[in-house]
């Protein structure tokens, strides 16, 4: 891996449930999942399907001890569909670290046993023989990557707001602007940031703590589910329209807006008419599609 590379990879950006049909491939119909490459480290935000082909992938190129990052915007079924396939977590070698929001009075931890209970599904997180490092976050981390050898790599837990641009370090913050609540991610290396803004339900005008957290980023991946004439029948469901990501990322004066977690019945003829949409309201706008490639 590349010491100097910053760079994305989307793996899945459905949102709501997977999706397998002829009018869909284009874009994709895996869930949440996105890969993050820099300093040397491998960063997978959220576990939807999409971390299911990723795991095949980080095998088929790696070899065994690996050390992986795992961050979870929240344990919504549709982020932790594909956990339970992650190769990875089956070989006793490998170290995945697990970061993301406890659920109510569970901690992460006792949240992911629960989903893998054997009533659910055969295998107990207990039994995935990877090592495992789960740690509950609350909100205004910030969490650093020490560089070193792959079996020994170690991320602190810092509340601090200084970044040393050499090193990969992640800010978190804590949205209620989700059902149960969403963690917001904000990567930084090499003086370029990326936010990942999954499952978050923006207000007319925005939160203005959004809002400051994702100010002057290079990349704000937001979610973007909802056409507007949709939105009055799914009121408080947790996700926002094209316009009001838009206007997220122009108050922000982010970079570059890319449109995620979309709505499992747009079709890709839907999807590109909210691209254009999208747009129109800021120039700089992509839409994310499996397989989809930025580098910073």
């Amino acid at each position: 891996m590349d010491q100097s590379s910053f760079s994305l990879k989307f793996w899945g950006v459905r949102g709501s449930y997977p999706v397998a049909q002829a009018d869909s491939l284009r874009y994709g119909g895996n869930t949440s999942c996105v890969e993050l490459n820099a300093a040397g480290q491998r960063v997978i935000f959220d576990a939807g399907t999409g971390i299911i082909r990723l795991g095949k992938e980080i095998l088929a190129k790696n070899k065994a001890p690996l050390v992986l990052h795992l961050m979870l915007s929240h344990t919504h079924h549709d982020h932790l569909l594909g956990f339970y396939f992650f190769e990875p977590l089956f070989d006793k070698r490998n170290l995945i670290y697990i970061f993301g929001p406890g659920s109510g009075r569970r901690s992460l931890n006792q949240t992911l046993k629960a989903a893998m209970d054997p009533t659910l599904f055969p295998v107990s997180l207990d039994a995935a023989p990877a090592k495992k490092l789960i740690r509950s976050l609350a909100g205004d981390e910030s969490i650093e990557f020490r560089e070193g050898a792959r079996a020994s790599t170690v991320v602190q837990t810092l509340r601090s707001k200084h970044t040393d641009r050499r090193k990969l370090t992640i800010r978190t913050h804590m949205s209620h602007a989700h059902p149960n609540g969403v963690m917001l991610y904000r990567a930084f290396y090499n003086g370029k940031s990326v936010v990942y803004a999954s499952d978050v339900e923006e207000q007319h005008g925005g939160y203005p703590e959004i809002i400051e957290f994702v100010r002057g980023a290079d990349v704000l991946i937001h979610d973007a589910q909802y056409l507007t004439a949709e939105y009055p029948r799914r009121k408080g469901w947790g996700h926002s329209t094209v316009e009001r990501a838009a206007e997220v990322a122009r108050k922000a004066a982010v970079k570059r807006l890319v449109l995620f977690h979309h709505e499992p019945t747009h079709d890709d003829r839907c999807i590109d008419r909210i691209g254009k949409l999208a747009r129109r309201l800021f120039p700089a706008s992509l839409v994310a599609a499996e397989g989809m490639i930025l580098r910073l």
